[in-house]
């Protein structure tokens, strides 16, 4: 029977079965946002069958992928390597072809800094699914690593600033300004152009909103994904004046903003005399704190 099913659904073309791995591997974790469609195609040309095809055929291969993948029972956390297996075992065949995918599928689960439970589960049944050699595929995510690392420090960088805009519980027009207007202070995103700059804080609020919104994952986030993305002594000591910009830039700070400054300060491995001497060049700007006002600095 499996040749009658071929003539009502024929195999996938290989550019059409590269978007549909991305889609699964995306969709296992949620529903595939409108940023995540876009990232299909942004990072497209780590599976080169991809970089081969129009615009316009990308379009109507990600329509139809997106169709498959959130199709009800289609792809589950039971089923990844049933799935992997009918779409593209038989359609990617070549070794460096399989690994290339791999390589597609590992930069869209990284583009947000942390690989879920269920992309790891997706990225595991590709590589068993594939026979895919543990030493290439390693070295393959160290070469995705190296290659997005600035993208990864300006997401990193934009991240930190949104845990300190929604610390207190608000989120103010005037403090999302200043995480644009600041960022000269920060060299990862200081380089962005404003289109660029709003493509990472797109990336950096959903972040926010799919890990970020429980104060312990907060922390831990901050610790594990951001900090270690700001290798330098320089980049965490710019990352703090940038977080104090952030914390001051509406003339009140509250309690919250002040506890999540010294949770920065320990994880990005400050002392207190460097904190204090950088959180002092924008504490002329505050006028309250908790709406209370604020003790008179020292001229």
């Amino acid at each position: 029977m499996t040749f009658l099913n071929k003539l009502t659904s024929p195999p996938l073309s290989p550019p059409e079965a590269g978007v549909t791995c991305g889609a699964a591997m995306l969709s296992v974790s949620g529903p595939v946002t409108d940023l995540e469609r876009r990232l299909l195609s942004l990072l497209r040309d780590e599976f080169p069958p991809l970089s081969r095809i129009t615009d316009t055929a990308f379009d109507d291969f990600t329509n139809r992928a997106l169709a498959l993948v959130t199709t009800p029972g289609t792809v589950t956390s039971t089923n990844l390597r049933q799935f992997i297996q009918q779409n593209f075992a038989t359609v990617i065949t070549a070794p460096a072809d399989r690994l290339a995918l791999y390589r597609y599928a590992y930069a869209l689960a990284m583009a947000n800094l942390n690989i879920d439970n269920g992309e790891q589960s997706f990225l595991d049944a590709l590589k068993t699914e594939f026979g895919l050699d543990p030493a290439a595929c390693k070295a393959t995510e160290n070469d995705v690593a190296t290659l997005y690392a600035p993208n990864y420090r300006a997401l990193a960088a934009v991240t930190l600033g949104l845990i300190v805009v929604a610390a207190d519980g608000k989120i103010l027009p005037e403090e999302l300004e200043n995480m644009r207007t600041a960022r000269k202070v920060l060299d990862p995103i200081g380089r962005l152009d404003d289109t660029q700059f709003d493509l990472v804080n797109e990336l950096g609020q959903s972040i926010y909103n799919r890990f970020l919104t429980d104060p312990n994952n907060r922390r831990t986030f901050l610790y594990y994904m951001i900090v270690p993305r700001l290798e330098t002594a320089d980049l965490r000591t710019q990352a703090f004046r940038y977080a104090a910009s952030i914390a001051t830039s509406d003339g009140d700070l509250a309690t919250a903003e002040i506890d999540a400054l010294k949770d920065m300060l320990a994880a990005l491995g400050l002392t207190d005399d460097a904190g204090e001497a950088l959180f002092n060049e924008y504490m002329g700007f505050v006028k309250t704190i908790d709406g209370q006002p604020a003790p008179q600095q020292p001229r």
